[in-house]
């Protein structure tokens, strides 16, 4: 404890120090001096350290997740509240017990009952973060993220529809572009894919939507898919198709150079001439030739 003592008083503004001697009295099973720990840092660590505070803040968080109950842990993320961005904390809080519930799937296959508790604990928190900061676009794709992960898939499309009611409208798309990424890597890529061609039918100028879009499709191990999204810009096959991308010659640059180095790494010589080919092809019928 001396030695924790004169550490804090040489380094009273480290997160890290103040949350070692928390967890030197977890140790010793003394719940209360850590607590007092904790309140201590809150003193020392001056204003402008935010991100330091909100550090210790976490780990009293954890200490109330872990050994006390829902009453103190709510009564510590409402005083957090008051010393932070009450976003931020809501954020941490249910980042926590979102790692709770997955321990508890673990340990429920091995014959735990926590599982349901868990659960429960953590929808309430995730719900009350989306009504508490209903216009931050960063809640909901938490909360979506946190269903996807349960392969609770019909929850976050519902989820998905309520965000866009309470999102301003310029948040819309991030939002939808979120949510299809994580279809990509914890749902479905087919609704994956829906979701991004829905958007870039309605905007058919945000090559930056296409570009995730690929990406996504490259790393699922795709490259057909991907290579398809690449010929439907070069190449519509209908009037509808003709009228689904507006991009300039500037970006139809960075489109073949995107193009070209997936060929690279995925594709062959034969792949690879054709992209040039077709790159071309384009700078010829630009020039109007």
């Amino acid at each position: 404890s001396a030695d924790f003592e004169r550490l804090v008083a040489s380094n009273p503004n480290s997160s890290e120090v103040w949350i070692k001697y928390m967890a030197f009295h977890l140790s010793l099973a003394d719940i209360d001096s850590a607590r007092t720990v904790a309140n201590r840092a809150f003193e020392r660590i001056v204003f402008r350290e935010e991100g330091e505070k909100l550090n210790v803040w976490t780990a009293l968080l954890t200490l109330e997740l872990k050994y006390g109950n829902d009453k103190s842990l709510q009564a510590t993320a409402d005083r957090a509240c008051k010393q932070n961005n009450p976003k931020q904390v809501y954020l941490r809080v249910c980042e926590l017990l979102d790692k709770e519930v997955e321990a508890a799937a673990l340990a429920s296959s091995i014959g735990s009952n926590d599982l349901v508790t868990s659960t429960k604990r953590a929808d309430d928190m995730f719900t009350k973060m989306c009504k508490k900061f209903k216009s931050k676009k960063t809640v909901w794709i938490a909360h979506f993220q946190y269903l996807l992960k349960g392969s609770r898939h019909e929850e976050a499309h519902a989820l998905l529809k309520r965000s866009l009611q309470s999102l301003p409208n310029y948040k819309h798309v991030e939002v939808m572009s979120k949510f299809a990424q994580m279809e990509f890597e914890l749902g479905s890529a087919e609704r994956g894919r829906t979701i991004f061609n829905a958007l870039l039918e309605k905007h058919p100028k945000r090559m930056d939507l296409l570009f995730v879009n690929i990406d996504k499709e490259i790393k699922s191990g795709d490259i057909l898919k991907a290579r398809a999204l690449f010929d439907s810009v070069v190449n519509p096959v209908s009037n509808e198709r003709k009228q689904k991308f507006k991009f300039s010659d500037k970006q139809m640059k960075s489109l073949f150079k995107k193009w070209y180095r997936m060929e690279e790494e995925h594709g062959d010589e034969e792949s690879q001439e054709r992209v040039k080919e077709e790159a071309r092809t384009f700078v010829v019928k630009s020039k109007g030739g």
